[in-house]
């Protein structure tokens, strides 16, 4: 199981009573580990006695049938009884230790006491670290090594009465915890006091403050949002009528240059909607200064 780590901004959530559970739980695994390696050292001085006799007497009686013709003929009848003897007793050996599981229970032992020597210095590191410097929070912790103590509990070979005997004698006015195996405890009902009453309703209260703001904050990034939204579309229009009324003006400046550049008495058609005329065109006349001077002096003259 993987233990999530707390955000950089937020410290890692440690009560007393976590930190008192998991120091008795470091204590049963040391105590787990001592059992465990006692038994590693039954079993391997236990696995060579069984073993050393079956190596002497197999190379005792190979030697005998290779060199079975150099014995005097006296013993001859005698020698195939002998060895068949020693290898009778060699298959019984093997098959009392294959029986007892001695090399089964030799590496069992020695691989629980390494796994509990890991998980007892486990807890022991993090416990001995500050709280802001612990790898997550008490809870999840906990959880965590409450399963791995499960898992090496479930998984471990039994540990022989006899060592478990000598190490409540070593140990009995040691003031670790011990084991469930040497010992029955009586089970502690946590009571908080008052002090951890106050100090949990005034966390929540915080909690519930940084929910709070963290939803005013959400809401005015979105407000900005929209803002910054509505005067970019408003930019935008902006812009889009500049650039229509810039290309009206060209428009009308190109049409005055034309009407500027018509040739003499040219009609220009033009349509009026407002208005009804009896003629569908008005036909403009468009006259020199010096044509327009010459009528204005006959008018006088009249």
């Amino acid at each position: 199981m993987s233990v999530e780590d707390p955000s950089p901004s937020e410290d890692p959530i440690w009560h007393p009573q976590q930190e008192k559970i998991l120091k008795e739980w470091s204590e049963i695994g040391s105590s787990y580990r001592y059992l465990h390696d006692k038994a590693f050292q039954q079993y391997s001085a236990q696995n060579l006695r069984f073993a050393l006799p079956v190596i002497i007497i197999s190379t005792i009686t190979g030697t005998a049938n290779f060199a079975q013709g150099t014995f005097p003929a006296a013993w001859q009848s005698y020698v195939p009884l002998g060895i068949g003897t020693l290898n009778l007793a060699a298959g019984l050996i093997t098959t009392i230790a294959q029986f007892l599981r001695v090399s089964e229970l030799l590496e069992g032992h020695r691989a629980a006491s390494i796994s509990y020597s890991k998980f007892s210095r486990d807890i022991s590191v993090e416990l001995s670290l500050p709280v802001k410097e612990r790898q997550g929070n008490g809870r999840d912790f906990v959880i965590k090594c409450r399963n791995e103590l499960d898992r090496l509990i479930e998984q471990s070979p039994n540990i022989p009465q006899k060592i478990v005997g000598n190490f409540s004698k070593r140990f009995l006015k040691s003031a670790f915890v011990k084991p469930d195996i040497l010992d029955i405890r009586a089970v502690e009902i946590y009571v908080p006091n008052e002090v951890e009453e106050q100090e949990k309703i005034i966390k929540a209260a915080e909690i519930e403050m940084k929910r709070r703001q963290s939803i005013i904050d959400e809401a005015a990034a979105k407000k900005q949002a929209i803002i910054d939204e509505y005067a970019a579309a408003r930019k935008k229009t902006k812009a889009a009528k500049k650039q229509g009324i810039s290309h009206i003006q060209n428009s009308m400046q190109k049409l005055i240059s034309n009407l500027g550049g018509s040739t003499l008495d040219q009609p220009l058609p033009l349509s009026d909607s407002s208005t009804s005329v009896e003629s569908d065109t008005i036909e403009i006349v468009v006259k020199n200064e010096d044509d327009v001077e010459v009528e204005g002096k006959n008018e006088e003259e009249k």
